[in-house]
């Protein structure tokens, strides 16, 4: 019996944050994709609060997860929005203006410098899997700082600009999660205002899905 092996890294999206593994976006996402090959397996190695730094640590000294890429035929990331969170907080604590233009380009350029070091990495061991790579979404329209949003969108469209040319160097495909939330928000994230509901990580799977 062949099996293949879909392998999901990144942060709090890929654990499936606020409604559980069962509903994470891997495990829909494997679904669908058993519908072709029914003999696949998943491992969900996403951990809350990991930022790009972290994951570059887990692919460099965690010998199970260098293991799981090394057998992977299809790799998803999401990976960034912890490394922003920190930097829109100190905007939000610091001043009425969300964020400094020059520390944004700091924080842009250090992501930058991580993530190309990740896909390095991810292709020095597994030249030849499927790499999927996920945008960015914006999720302050739903909740008490929405007064902010269009600040915190130009932030993440820089962001998701870098992501779409990582994608590009390292042969991955971009999931434009983005698209599927702009403009639904109140509909697609959860109570913390943050983190998808249900609804949300299922539009994450199609992004994934259409990558």
């Amino acid at each position: 019996m062949n099996l293949s092996l879909y392998l999901a890294l990144g942060d709090s999206i890929t654990a499936g944050y606020g409604v559980g593994t069962i509903f994470s976006f891997p495990s829909i996402y494997a679904q669908f994709l058993r519908r072709h090959e029914p003999n696949l397996l998943l491992r969900n190695v996403g951990v809350n609060g990991l930022t790009t730094g972290g994951l570059l640590v887990l692919l460099r000294q965690n010998e199970a997860i260098r293991l799981y890429v090394c057998q992977a035929s299809l790799i998803t990331i999401t990976i960034g929005s912890n490394d922003l969170l920190q930097f829109l907080r100190n905007s939000l604590r610091s001043s009425a203006c969300i964020f400094n233009p020059a520390q944004l380009s700091l924080t842009l350029v250090s992501m930058g410098k991580t993530v190309s070091q990740i896909g390095e990495e991810i292709r020095r061991i597994n030249p030849k899997a499927t790499l999927k790579i996920g945008t960015l979404y914006n999720p302050l329209p739903a909740g008490p700082y929405a007064r902010f949003s269009c600040e915190a969108q130009q932030i993440i469209d820089q962001a998701n600009m870098m992501i779409a040319v990582w994608s590009n160097r390292y042969g991955g495909n971009v999931a434009y999660i983005n698209r599927e939330f702009r403009g639904k928000e109140q509909q697609l994230i959860g109570p913390d205002f943050a983190h998808p509901n249900v609804t949300g990580y299922q539009r994450i799977a199609r992004a994934f899905s259409r990558a």
